[in-house]
């Protein structure tokens, strides 16, 4: 018989009732309690007029109620559309407008942004207590007009259960549709990888919009494993509670590691009882991986995937070998080999194979991809072609079998008809040990169409001509950037991942087309 998520919950609450389910800030609920609750909010949902595949937004900071949603559109067969809380006003109307919710949960501290984008015909539940607006309902008031009964029916394996909308780095954001089996076997195959048992104690860092911190979520629950739920990161607040709370597993991004390390938290620092450490999303340096296995010990997995992909691929703990050969060590910056019962292939601009060493388009195919985009049957069929997903990455496989990523497609710079990708260069400039973090463009050039402009953040003093003679070193001098910039920070996604349209926006403004 086919698994979906909502099976989850329901066999946490008979296996194992009274194990700690969900921590958030002095909270605690145990798996029936968990339970109970989000069968109390899915019968008030359909009290109040939800079927089957409406669509159920939340705007909040990570908390309990933020699972019981998820968890109540998990077991009544709506589907829960998160909207990134980072956003501007604009560009969460335009989420919300995409997937016209019938109820909407809002945290108060977005009370100006949702009396911003209110519309008839969608219900607004307030998370907290306190005062409520005049056409908003309280959380608990709602949720306690709901009853335990046992849910009739439970959603198909293929019935949709999640929207979740890319960060829009081109154009708008797309929502992809994922499904109730889908993502049960995504919480599979990262719960496999990582070994997870029901003695686990996971550390949610990550915001709940993000696909990233849904997934582990739902691998540890998988397991009977406790959520420990931090409303976002910080990095004392991270250290203080890996030992009080005697954590065993996080998820985190570079940034956040970065900033775990810094010299500051040093005298904090007891990593001891971490086992596993999920790294994903955004390029890792080397030197900064390198360090973080020297204080944590060999307790990482690398994942890479998507939110359309689910897992494609994970780095396992015994595969970072810094101390290794050099084949060992050069797969420190790979982002190892296919998760079980994926399939990954390259795909060369003719349309061909690619052997090994030979960058192409990255796509995948395996049980578990999305559906579809939402309202989108275009942007669908340039994504997925008999059952492929194109992931949108330039990358290759060596020998091996090990996947390396090259650059996100979009971001590949074409200079005097040559190829370039950004990644290439930030790793060179990454071995510099004055740079501390940097990002790679593609600028207008009248002469080649596209140059190489450099944004660094230093960790130390260095000049722009020491970097450049630098870069002549380990890469192609037409690959060198033609200009480098000193930034204090570089602008991030709520993901982690740099901005780069941001940083692109004032060079291309005002033209047609990026490639002149």
């Amino acid at each position: 018989m086919t698994k979906i998520v909502a099976d989850i919950i329901i066999a946490n609450a008979e296996r194992t009732p009274h194990d700690l389910a969900i921590v958030d800030q002095g909270r605690k609920y145990t798996f029936l309690q968990h339970a109970n609750r989000v069968r109390r909010l899915a019968g008030a949902l359909m009290q109040s007029g939800c079927r089957r595949r409406d669509r159920v937004s939340v705007l909040s900071r990570n908390c309990a109620e933020y699972l019981e949603i998820y968890g109540a559109c998990e077991l009544g067969g709506f589907i829960a559309a998160p909207v990134n809380y980072r956003l501007t006003a604009p560009e969460i109307n335009y989420i919300v407008g995409n997937t016209t919710p019938s109820v909407l949960f809002y945290s108060v501290e977005f009370l100006s942004v949702v009396s911003e984008i209110r519309s008839a015909g969608t219900l607004y539940i307030q998370i907290e207590r306190g005062d409520l607006p005049e056409w908003a309902v309280s959380y608990a008031d709602f949720i306690e007009a709901g009853g335990v009964e046992t849910l009739n029916t439970l959603p198909a394996p293929a019935a949709p259960v999640y929207i979740v909308h890319t960060s829009g780095t081109t154009g708008n954001p797309k929502g992809a549709v994922l499904s109730q089996s889908a993502q049960y076997g995504t919480a599979r195959v990262i719960s496999d990888a990582a070994e997870i048992t029901r003695h686990d104690r996971f550390l949610l860092v990550q915001p709940l919009f993000h696909v990233g911190a849904k997934f582990l979520q739902l691998a540890h629950h998988l397991q009977g494993a406790a959520i420990y739920i931090q409303r976002e990161f910080n990095p004392q607040v991270v250290w203080n509670t890996l030992q009080t709370e005697r954590i065993t597993t996080l998820q985190l991004v570079p940034t956040m590691i970065e900033m775990l390390l810094a010299d500051e938290y040093a005298e904090v620092r007891e990593p001891a009882r971490v086992k596993t450490i999920f790294y994903s999303t955004a390029p890792i340096r080397e030197t900064l991986l390198r360090k973080a296995l020297s204080v944590f010990g060999p307790v990482f997995i690398q994942q890479y995937g998507s939110t359309e992909g689910s897992s494609i691929s994970n780095l396992t703990k015994s595969q970072h070998q810094p101390d290794g050969t050099a084949a060992q060590q050069r797969r420190l910056l790979s982002a190892g080999q296919a998760c079980d019962g994926v399939e990954i292939k390259i795909v060369k601009s003719d349309g061909a194979v690619a052997g090994a060493g030979e960058p192409g388009e990255i796509v995948v195919r395996h049980p578990d991809i999305m559906q579809e985009y939402w309202n989108d049957p275009a942007a669908t069929g340039e994504a997925i072609s008999a059952g492929w997903l194109n992931m949108g990455d330039i990358g290759y496989l060596d020998e091996d079998g090990y996947l390396f990523i090259v650059d996100r497609k979009k971001d590949m710079i074409i200079s005097g008809g040559e190829n370039i990708y950004p990644r290439e260069v930030e790793i060179a400039l990454e071995q510099h040990p004055a740079v501390g973090q940097c990002a790679v463009i593609g600028i207008p050039d009248e002469r080649w169409g596209e140059a190489v402009c450099a944004f660094v953040v230093l960790s130390a003093d260095c000049t722009v001509t020491e970097l450049t003679e630098h870069c002549r070193t380990s890469i192609a001098s037409y690959k060198k950037p033609k200009q480098i910039r000193f930034v204090e920070e570089l602008p991030r996604l709520a993901t982690g991942k740099v901005d780069k349209v941001s940083l692109r926006a004032p060079y291309w403004q005002g033209r047609q087309s990026r490639i002149i």
